[in-house]
């Protein structure tokens, strides 16, 4: 059996690789567990079922962002660990980073699923601890790109670029920590004011959720010009991606599409593929 490991920022996800075919829709029995457990509690039973998939696992693919120290905590499986990184192609689908191993394995796997199960043009959204945003071209339409005519043949798609920045919580605490008069709950459930917002807990969320539809409804007007008009979809996946999609406005909302666990679905198709 092949495990699927995806070592984010604040969490760890895993999930027993699913038989094909594979989709987006696909259901995955997906665990998670807070790093810091994972790391200094080997007693929770969440970090005990992760150890028991680990000594059962036949093959395990990881894609790790969460550091060396949480790569260190497989010191004793590593035999059986394949360390996903981002190459310069694979799987149909070209890395046009000018350094394309600098690309982070979360991004790499979630752009590699998005190709091989979906197969269209996309901006692909993770909004989690940070949100990113990754533009992907099928059949390679970017042409300033430094590639081989070999690697260009081969290539179906291509990842051109994208960019990473702070997600909501981290907007909030910024605010909690840089001011003195704005230290205020997290507002769950707090919908945007119609309007101006008109108090200081209010206001703090429409700036942090505007902050972070505008660049994204920027990045799909610079694909959609790429693209020379063509509708790429906006695929949103990660903790945040409910409270993002429901703020979107029309015109991206239209081509929106909520999927879970992206990274463990690029882990899917790797894992297929070997």
């Amino acid at each position: 059996m092949k495990l699927l490991i995806d070592a984010g920022n604040t969490r760890t996800k895993w999930a027993w690789c699913p038989e094909p075919p594979l989709t987006l829709e696909m259901h995955m029995q997906v665990v998670a567990l807070e790093n810091q457990l994972w790391l200094h509690d080997s007693e929770c039973a969440d970090s005990q079922a992760l150890h028991a998939a680990l000594a059962q696992a036949r093959e395990i693919l990881v894609s790790n962002v969460a550091g060396a120290d949480w790569l260190r905590s497989l010191d004793a499986v590593k035999e059986k660990v394949i360390l996903v990184k981002a190459s310069s192609t694979l799987l149909g689908l070209q890395n046009s980073y000018s350094l394309p191993a600098q690309l982070g394995s979360d991004r790499w796997c979630s752009v590699l699923a998005v190709w091989r199960l979906h197969q269209q043009d996309a901006l692909v959204v993770t909004a989690g601890t940070a949100m990113t945003m990754d533009a992907l071209i099928r059949d390679a339409l970017i042409t300033d790109a430094p590639v081989t005519q070999t690697v260009a043949a081969e290539a179906s798609a291509t990842f051109a670029g994208g960019s990473i920045q702070p997600g909501l919580r981290l907007m909030w605490q910024s605010l909690q920590q840089g001011t003195a008069q704005l230290d205020h709950d997290y507002p769950h459930n707090t919908a945007l004011a119609s309007g101006f917002a008109r108090n200081s807990q209010q206001a703090m969320w429409t700036g942090c959720v505007q902050a972070l539809i505008a660049p994204m409804a920027s990045q799909y007007t610079q694909l959609q010009s790429l693209l020379g008009g063509r509708q790429p979809a906006l695929v949103l996946s990660g903790g945040d991606a409910m409270i993002l999609q429901r703020y979107l406005p029309d015109a991206l909302s239209l081509n929106a599409i909520i999927v879970d666990n992206l990274v463990l679905k690029g882990l899917a198709c790797l894992a297929e593929s070997t």
